[in-house]
């Protein structure tokens, strides 16, 4: 398997598909928790540091939640519910940090699309959209705006 553990050391450790599902999303809170605590630390850098981590497809909090996003597309209404409750953590968190509801909003949202569009890399999206001197250009446009 991609993940580097067989079916059955698996279904070991986890004995349903529910089983592995709760795991997943504590798993995820920890990660949300972890992400969080980083905003905190330094919120006058809160929304460029969630706008530039939207770029790291590849970590272990981008991995669980891709995953949680497919239960939440199948047969699990708890996985929409902690998307959205994540969701509104960061924003929380941001609206802490920048103090103004429409700048939250288009940080998450752009964040949102920069994740898209590195989701793409190799797929013919345009690289420039998700090189990090773009990425750089468009927060200090961002700061330019008063809010």
């Amino acid at each position: 398997m991609r993940a580097g553990v067989s079916k059955g050391g698996l279904t070991y450790h986890f004995k349903s598909k529910d089983e592995l599902a709760q795991a997943l999303f504590t798993r995820l809170r920890e990660l949300v928790d972890a992400d969080l605590a980083v905003m905190r630390s330094e919120p006058q850098r809160a929304a460029t540091y969630y706008i530039k981590s939207s770029l790291e497809i590849a970590s272990p909090l981008e991995r669980c939640n891709m995953a949680v996003t497919r239960l939440a597309q199948g047969s699990y209404p708890e996985a929409n519910e902690l998307l959205a409750e994540c969701r509104n953590q960061w924003f929380t968190v941001l609206m802490d940090a920048v103090g103004n509801e429409d700048m939250v909003h288009l940080v998450m949202l752009l964040g949102d699309g920069i994740y898209f569009n590195a989701s793409l890399t190799g797929t013919g999206a345009m690289p420039e959209e998700t090189d990090p001197r773009t990425i750089d250009r468009i927060i200090k446009l961002i700061d330019t705006i008063r809010y």
